[in-house]
């Protein structure tokens, strides 16, 4: 079974596949790469270093190629410059640890044209430097086509690492691989991102989504092109709640989207047609306004005063049953507000199950950050939360690239 992590992808050989093409990755080059480095961080340190190692792999065989290396990316959302999301956090956060077996890092705060030039000039081969925040500067957002030429200059090779923000068309995204006739490439984790997700799209077997989160609003149209791939589609989460509003159903102070109720109809209206199974919560755990007690009710049927949180025991058993059955499945989501206890249970029981099933020989994929955040709660208690077949480290990117797979990203890699 492919377990999604640092050492499968270590594994990776130098030449792979992408777009049908054999790929060769450059050696004694200067090459730039855009990774996501948009990690979490607390008091000027990084909590979790997920992202960072997923790109490990990449840097790793380009410096076992002898070249050097400059990184790109962005972190946070900043609106202007912010100390407290400078990539020279990341540096240091490099530098302590063992990646690259006592490398130089080097890092440039500026994206002056000469001092990005004497950066690179001073650059030697198998030494890695790390450009400051892309947000720092508007053009990066603005997709500025001279802001790209001021960071791709004097480079030989570019690399697009960063999976996450392939559906973004920023200037690091989309314009710096413009400038590239040939000597652009995928990094070995999104040619392992879009060989895993092809997989699921091109699957003939049964399949299921699991379709969780707070808005339906933004997972319309995902859901929309999931009824003519899918058998099965469950829908969890306070998204579930917009349906039940539709259908007629007391959902008390739980939060739907009413300008959206219209399009829950034709959802509903199209998976007939499709033949698409949509799978509703029939229980919630509720709970009163500023009140730590929880109550078990019918999903249809909450009192006026209380918000349904979690899916409830009813639901879950329900839900289990059709993810054992379902051969593929793709989970984006979660049944409830995980992050506090008394409503994590929805979740952790559908990753139990979808957990169990790729056990047994079913394949699934999961994403998105709310998923990936959820899991990494779970794990600490519960080693057989691991047991995925693939763990994306897009979230957004994900769901785009499973409505339509030429994301930005990669289509300008392709050009």
């Amino acid at each position: 079974m492919i377990k999604f992590n640092l050492y499968y992808l270590i594994k990776l050989m130098s030449k792979s596949y992408f777009l049908d093409k054999k790929l060769s990755f450059p050696k004694n080059s200067k090459v730039l790469v855009r990774v996501d480095f948009n990690v979490p961080l607390k008091n000027n340190n990084v909590v979790d270093e997920s992202r960072i190692l997923l790109c490990i792999p990449t840097i790793k065989l380009l410096l076992k190629n002898n070249n050097s290396v400059i990184l790109i990316s962005h972190l946070g959302r900043p609106k202007k410059i912010e100390e407290n999301l400078s990539m020279k956090i990341i540096h240091s956060h490099l530098k302590k640890k063992s990646f690259f077996r006592k490398k130089i890092i080097h890092f440039c705060d500026s994206f002056e044209e000469e001092e990005l030039k004497l950066a690179k000039k001073k650059l030697k081969l198998g030494e890695i430097l790390i450009l400051e925040n892309l947000r720092f500067n508007n053009g990066e957002q603005s997709s500025s086509i001279l802001f790209a030429k001021k960071i791709a200059r004097n480079v030989d090779f570019f690399i697009n690492d960063a999976f996450a923000v392939c559906h973004r068309q920023d200037a690091s995204i989309v314009k710096i691989p413009s400038l590239f006739k040939t000597n652009k490439l995928p990094g070995l984790l999104l040619q392992k991102e879009i060989f895993e997700l092809n997989k699921v799209l091109n699957s003939k077997k049964p399949k299921l989504a699991v379709i969780g989160g707070a808005k339906i609003s933004t997972k319309v149209s995902l859901i929309n092109k999931l009824l003519y791939t899918c058998d099965d589609i469950i829908i969890g989460g306070a998204m579930a709640f917009s349906f039940i509003k539709h259908l007629g159903g007391r959902v008390g102070l739980s939060i739907y989207e009413n300008e959206e109720l219209e399009k829950v109809a034709n959802i509903l209206k199209n998976a007939k047609i499709q033949k698409c199974n949509i799978h509703l919560p029939v229980d919630v755990i509720s709970v009163k306004k500023e009140n730590t007690l929880t109550y078990k009710r019918k999903i249809h049927n909450i009192p006026d005063d209380e918000m349904g949180l979690d899916i409830g025991p009813k639901s879950c058993k329900m839900f289990e049953s059709v993810i054992l059955k379902s051969k593929i499945i793709i989970w984006n989501g979660p049944m409830g507000m995980f992050e506090k206890k008394q409503f994590e249970v929805g979740t952790e029981k559908i990753s139990l199950a979808i957990s169990y099933a790729t056990s047994s020989g079913s394949y699934s994929l999961v994403g998105g950050g709310d998923t990936l955040s959820a899991i990494s709660k779970f794990k600490k208690t519960a080693s057989n939360f691991h047991n995925f077949n693939f763990m994306s480290s897009g979230g957004g990117a994900m769901l785009a690239f499973l409505q339509n797979p030429e994301l930005p990203g990669i289509k300008a890699l392709k050009k």
